[in-house]
């Protein structure tokens, strides 16, 4: 595990507070489109059974969604938090689960897609 004081520069290679900035933005907006947008379709799909497509398309669909909403959760909502912090705060044993499930869902979704 890093050491809790390492800064962003040593961590994710930000240089400047402009940068960091930036990375913050598109972490949140990364992780609020994956949680509405997954979340709007599997709502949709299994209440309100609004796709009216073959079982295995659907099927598909919310294996794909089902994977997207584990990558922004796994993935992306920690290095959207350690961004903020500056620092690791999820401890050390998240830290090494995260980094075999990292793999497994990003996985998943590329060959989904």
């Amino acid at each position: 595990m890093l050491p809790s004081n390492i800064s962003n520069i040593a961590l994710h290679g930000i240089q400047n507070a402009a940068l960091h900035d930036t990375w913050i933005g598109y972490h949140i907006f990364i992780l609020l489109a994956s949680l509405l947008g997954d979340t709007t379709i599997l709502i949709a799909s299994v209440k309100y059974q609004a796709l009216k497509l073959n079982k295995l398309i659907v099927v598909i669909i919310h294996n794909i969604a089902v994977c997207n909403l584990l990558v922004a959760v796994t993935t992306v909502l920690p290095r959207a938090v350690s961004l903020i912090t500056q620092k690791w705060v999820f401890g050390e044993g998240l830290c090494y689960l995260l980094g075999y499930t990292y793999n497994y869902f990003h996985t998943a979704s590329v060959l989904l897609v």
